[in-house]
This record gives C-alpha cells, sequence and structure tokens, in this order.
C-alpha cells in the first residue's frame, strides 16, 4: 500500500515580542559600535572614500586606488554625493548596514522556499547575529554584499532557474572573491542536473560586466583582472584569525611548512564534495545543508582565510536551523556562530587562542552537519529524502 506523505507545517515565525526586543537591542548596538574605529577602516576604507572625495566619482577610477573590486566602490561613490552631511566613516557604515538589510531580504526569499510564516520577521534574526551585526557596525565591512547575491542564487537553485541562479553567483563574485567559498556547491549541481555548459558562461559575464564602468572611466582592464590575484597574495599567515584547522595547527609550536599541505586538503576537499553532491540526490533541506557544508569545508581547509570569511556559513547555518527546526540544526547554527564570534574577538583583541577555540567550534558543527549528509543509507535521515 502506498503511504501518501502529509505536508509538512508551516514554519513557526519569530513572536511578536521578541521581534520588538531584538529590534531594541539592535538599535542599541548600532549606536554603541557606530562611532568606534577598526583598523581596516583607517587603513583602508577611509583613504579609498577620501580618494573618491578627492578626485571626483567619476574621475576617481581612471586608476586603481583599491584592492577591492569596483562594484562596492560604485556604491562608495554614489555615497561620496553626501560627504559633509555625515562623516565619512558614519557614510561608510550606512552601506554596510544597508547591505545587511539587503541580505536580511535574501534569507526572507529563502525561507519562502519553506512555506514559512511570516518570513519578513523570521529573517530578522539576521540582524541578532552577533558576526553580521559586528560586521556592519563595527567594523563597516561589505560582506553582505556578496552573501545576499549568494543566498538568492540558493533560492534560485532550489527553485531550479539555473540562468539566474548563475546571474547571482556572478554579482556576488563581483563584490567579494570569498563568493568562491559556495562555488563547490553550486559546481555540483551544474554538474548533476546537466545544465547546458553555454549557461555556465553567465555567472562570468555577469561579473565582467559590473567591471566595465571603471574600465571605460580608464582603470586598467590587466589590473582589474588581477585583483583577486593580488589579494590573495597581501597576507602569508596559513590563518588570519580565521576559526579553522589552521588556525590550531597556527598555535601550536610545530615550526613545519604547512601551506603546501593545506592547498592540497583545501583541493581534496572541495573535489571530494563536488564528487559526492554531483550525483547525490537531495530534496531541498538537504540541499541548503549542502549549501552550508561547502562554506564550512573551503573556508574550513583553505589557508590564508580571515576572520570574517565564515561570514556565508553563519547566515545559512541560521537559516537552516529556522528551516528544520530541530536540535540537530540549532547545534550547528549555535557552534558556527560561536566559531565566528569568537574569531572577531581575537581580531579584536589580539589573543590567538580565541580564533583556535573558535575553529574547534566550527569543526564540530562541520562534522555534525556532514555525518548525515553523507550517509543517505540512514532510515532516521531527516535531510535525505526524496528526489528534487
Amino acid at each position: 500500500m502506498m503511504m501518501v506523505r502529509k505536508p509538512a507545517p508551516a514554519l513557526p515565525s519569530v513572536p511578536l515580542p521578541l521581534a520588538v526586543a531584538l529590534t531594541v537591542l539592535w538599535v542599541a548596538v548600532v549606536w554603541m559600535t557606530m562611532p568606534l574605529i577598526t583598523t581596516d577602516m583607517t587603513t583602508y576604507l577611509l583613504p579609498w572614500f577620501d580618494h573618491i572625495v578627492a578626485t571626483g566619482p567619476v574621475a576617481s577610477f581612471t586608476e586603481p586606488f583599491s584592492n577591492y573590486a569596483p562594484p562596492y566602490l560604485y556604491l562608495l561613490a554614489a555615497l561620496s554625493l553626501f560627504n559633509g552631511v555625515l562623516p565619512a566613516m558614519t557614510l561608510i557604515k550606512l552601506l554596510s548596514i544597508a547591505g545587511t538589510v539587503a541580505l536580511a531580504f535574501a534569507v526572507r526569499h529563502l525561507l519562502t522556499r519553506f512555506d514559512t510564516s511570516r518570513p519578513v520577521r523570521t529573517a530578522a534574526l539576521v540582524f541578532a547575529m552577533p558576526s553580521i551585526l559586528l560586521n556592519a557596525t563595527l567594523f563597516g565591512q561589505c560582506d553582505a554584499l556578496w552573501a545576499a547575491p549568494c543566498v538568492m542564487g540558493i533560492a534560485a537553485a532550489l527553485d531550479r532557474r539555473h540562468a539566474a541562479m548563475l546571474a547571482w553567483c556572478g554579482l556576488a563574485l563581483a563584490f567579494k572573491a570569498q563568493a568562491v567559498l559556495v562555488a563547490p556547491f553550486f559546481l555540483a549541481l551544474l554538474i548533476k542536473r546537466r545544465v547546458p555548459p553555454r549557461l555556465w558562461l553567465i555567472a562570468p559575464a555577469v561579473t565582467i560586466a559590473t567591471m566595465l564602468p571603471a574600465w571605460a572611466a580608464g582603470w586598467p582592464a590587466a589590473d582589474l583582472a588581477t585583483i583577486y590575484l593580488r589579494q590573495a597574495d597581501t597576507f602569508q599567515m596559513l590563518s588570519f584569525n580565521a576559526p579553522n584547522i589552521w588556525a590550531i595547527l597556527q598555535a601550536l609550536p610545530l615550526g613545519l611548512p604547512l601551506s603546501g599541505l593545506a592547498c592540497a586538503a583545501a583541493i581534496g576537499g572541495t573535489a571530494a564534495y563536488i564528487a559526492r553532491f554531483s550525483t547525490q540526490i537531495l530534496d531541498n533541506k538537504a540541499l541548503l545543508s549542502a549549501a552550508l557544508l561547502a562554506t564550512l569545508v573551503t573556508a574550513g581547509l583553505l589557508p590564508r582565510m580571515h576572520e570574517r570569511y565564515f561570514f556565508l556559513a553563519d547566515v545559512l547555518a541560521l537559516a537552516l536551523a529556522l528551516v528544520c527546526r530541530d536540535k540537530p540544526s540549532l547545534t550547528i547554527a549555535i557552534l558556527v556562530q560561536a566559531g565566528s564570534t569568537l574569531a572577531l574577538l581575537s581580531y579584536l583583541s589580539g589573543v590567538a587562542g580565541l580564533a583556535a577555540l573558535g575553529a574547534v567550534a566550527m569543526i564540530v558543527a562541520t562534522f555534525f552537519l556532514a555525518r548525515p549528509l553523507l550517509n543517505p543509507a540512514a532510515n532516521d535521515n531527516p535531510l535525505l529524502a526524496r528526489a528534487i
């Protein structure tokens, strides 16, 4: 006799009192951290903004003045028109906060794929995550601007809209190279679903298109094409406060050259991931889990990672917890958030041991997430169901 599956109940929304309390907390944190300044702000962001103000929002792109790709600089150029109305640092941080708002709406869009009730209120939990909140209000970083297109790309993947998925991937890569941390997930899907190779070109085409205004203004094409390659040579440490396995080994008095081993581990881990998930049949919840696993594997094994490179993992872990509503997914979200927050504290305090402690949390989260995904034969596996 054929068994009929009952439809899953709609996911509960965030209670209104909790939403109000989180909003008040968010406003308080923003108020306290907005005046604070970090090394990244004084070394990179403020000088770039000052250059744009001094030379003009268009003329500033006649020569390279930043090691960031142009799309973020376009937004800075637009904000430079308000210079004098608000302090430069405030404008930069407001841009980061606007990116966080865009990220929350992207999460809301993703949650609607799982019939979430009141997804706007539920997605507002993005603002309650310490690593995401501090990224914008304390550091003034733009990680939300590349993470939001990645989330939109995952939502398009769930809908099997592959052209849109690749376009979002290209936009994410245009903002920051960290978008490649989730690339194994998209590559495995392209192979599994036999997406025509001509569509694969959409992603690089979108990335290149975002560079054209800077090139037209005078920024040399060769420099634009090698921005991310030069970024990779900025720091030589195995882990720059990133909560991954190399933070642990780096803290030990080993004295061994581990860069080659780190690269080999990252290549091997990524290849194994693609080989496994390009053949495995997953439902939408499992696809979301697989996307999270991709970011944990790549950022967890690659050398020269920073404390902020698990940013997308923070977002996807939260989304997974909101979708699955079970103890394992909540545990994973807490561990991932703890790992990222400890890494940020390591950067702020200079205590390397905090990043190593955060690495332990990330490794445990990766293990908890990978175990059910890599065991499709388990009858009680809630993630691996029927084919999509």
